[in-house]
């Protein structure tokens, strides 16, 4: 049976055996005694063999088909890129691009679901069925049939030190460019497309060939392990389908559930309407009993963001992730620093060692955080300069007008010198606030910077 070409070291598994209806076997011969008992059994057995055919060959056939048009509008995406550089915008461009080519395209799998095409990137993407049953993969169900082009996954993939189970102000945002669960048995990442904004979270096995799962969110902003289960804390907002808040995916059910919505007591919060807008910032996950999960959280009623106003305890909201979703108050808060411009806030105190993790997250790990300034400058510029369309970038810009503000308070707002490091901050600020890859919070806190003088 023909494959469908996939990444290097991705595979579509084998198609299960499909036994027929009641307790007769495809795959065992029959008993030709049973001939012998008459003329009944004799027939039932027929029909039943004819009942198989009609269940199976359909299936398989089925299966075939769609791969084959997989294959096919892979193959065509492909020269897209090669011929424009990009992949298509989206699948209306995609089948636009297919008619100019081949004079016909159906865009439907053979059980008449049309087929999903995610961009995310510039040369990422995602096309799949969702098969028979009609939903996406999911562990213990059948694996949806489909090819993504996500670049490559780390061997030794980064992840949240858990260990000491202490509640953090913030966590390392290299996380949120690619991260392991505790046992290393699933990959999640953040795909951000420069060119519409949305933030796609996606979650690859390691253990089950070609099995990935996508989030219900087209605006993720950053995302942490639940420890010790097969979820995942993320944050969202500025999406036009879904409301802010926080989520807990739950991989085992593919269900999330925006935990800003469920308790009374945080009304004022409550998104309600997709229209109501909130600042999210994600805190910590503590591997307790059961875990628990803080975000700091704010109303978003105005575009500026004061991050003094922002990451104060007041606005920690802890969840209790258990048999049951509570909201409760921290019974310890992380310690925020009084000068939020410590480039520490960006840092990796929360990052288990062992870890090697993609070549841009080695690349965020070797920056400084300390030491000569003109040299953090230049690191840290670099990193902006040459990632500046990955989901790293806005934290990365946002480290460098932390050295800009941190050097003119150091030389005087009202020297020269500090005038002059103070004037390349607010450039930074504005610069944060039209970056349309950064979370909602980053833009607000951008346009703070942008406003000091």
């Amino acid at each position: 049976m023909a494959m469908i070409p996939v990444e290097k070291s991705d595979k579509i598994k084998s198609l299960p055996k499909i036994s027929s209806l009641g307790h007769c076997s495809l795959n065992r011969p029959v008993n030709s005694k049973l001939l012998l008992w008459g003329p009944l059994p004799a027939a039932m057995l027929a029909v039943l063999w004819i009942l198989a055919i009609s269940f199976k060959t359909p299936i398989i056939r089925g299966r075939t088909t769609t791969m084959d048009l997989i294959r096919s509008t892979d193959s065509l995406i492909q020269q897209h890129v090669r011929e424009f550089g990009d992949t298509p915008q989206s699948y209306t461009e995609l089948r636009l691009y297919a008619l100019e080519h081949n004079g016909r395209y159906s865009a439907y799998d053979v059980w008449g679901e049309r087929l999903e095409y995610l961009r995310l990137g510039k040369v990422n993407y995602l096309l799949r069925s969702f098969g028979l049953d009609g939903v996406q993969n999911r562990p213990n169900h059948s694996p949806d049939i489909g090819v993504y082009h996500w670049g490559q996954m780390a061997q030794h993939g980064l992840r949240y030190d858990e260990q000491s189970g202490a509640m953090h102000a913030r966590p390392s945002v290299v996380l949120f460019a690619g991260a392991d669960n505790s046992t290393g048995s699933w990959h999640a990442r953040i795909f951000v497309d420069p060119m519409t904004g949305n933030r796609r979270l996606l979650v690859r096995s390691r253990e089950l060939n070609n099995f990935f799962m996508l989030a219900p969110h087209d605006y993720v902003e950053e995302f942490l392990w639940i420890p010790g289960q097969d979820k995942i804390a993320f944050t969202a907002s500025q999406s036009n389908r879904y409301s802010d808040g926080l989520y807990i995916w739950d991989l085992r059910t593919d269900e999330s559930s925006n935990l800003f919505t469920l308790d009374p007591e945080i009304n004022d919060l409550d998104p309600g309407a997709k229209q109501r807008r909130l600042y999210v910032a994600m805190s910590s996950v503590r591997n307790s009993n059961p875990p628990s999960v803080a975000v700091f959280a704010m109303a978003s009623n105005d575009f500026i963001l004061d991050p003094y106003k922002f990451f104060h305890p007041s606005n920690l909201h802890v969840f209790s992730v258990g048999e049951q979703y509570l909201h409760v108050k921290p019974n310890v808060s992380p310690k925020v620093k009084s000068d939020l411009y410590n480039l520490d806030f960006l840092g990796t105190v929360t990052v288990a060692p062992g870890g090697e993790g993609l070549p841009i997250q080695q690349s965020w790990l070797s920056l400084p955080l300390g030491g000569d300034w003109e040299k953090g400058v230049i690191a840290w510029q670099s990193f902006a300069a040459q990632h500046s369309k990955s989901q790293l970038a806005p934290y990365a810009i946002w480290g460098v007008a932390m050295l800009y503000r941190d050097a003119a308070t150091r030389e005087g707002r009202s020297s020269r010198t500090g005038q002059i490091l103070s004037s390349y901050g607010v450039e930074l600020g504005t610069a944060m606030t039209k970056l349309i890859v950064a979370p909602a919070y980053i833009r607000g806190i951008g346009a703070w910077i942008a406003g000091q003088s």
